[in-house]
């Protein structure tokens, strides 16, 4: 199963699009899809961005790994604010 590790710096609402967190990618590969448990339920990443662009998979090595924007749905908020700085493992679905 593949897993990714993230690490937030920064977290920011974003009206029309959800909460979007910006971070780097310590390791794996990270897809829209992937899923991290928050409080007994799964949250899907929405999407995946970086200098502008919207990306369908970034892996550890590609340079667009260390400045990542990621984006969740709202409800992550509760999760995230306590795991800025922290590692965040994402998996795929099962």
């Amino acid at each position: 199963m593949n897993k990714a590790i993230f690490i937030p710096r920064n977290i920011f609402k974003v009206a029309g699009k959800g909460l979007v967190v910006s971070g780097s990618l310590k390791s794996g590969t990270l897809k829209p899809g992937m899923l991290i448990e928050g409080k007994g339920q799964d949250i899907a990443l929405i999407g995946i961005e970086a200098f502008n662009k919207k990306i369908e998979e970034v892996k550890e090595k590609d340079p667009a790994a260390r400045l990542l924007g990621i984006v969740l749905p709202e409800i992550a908020e509760k999760i995230l604010t306590s795991s800025v700085n922290k590692e965040i493992i994402f998996k795929e679905p099962k």
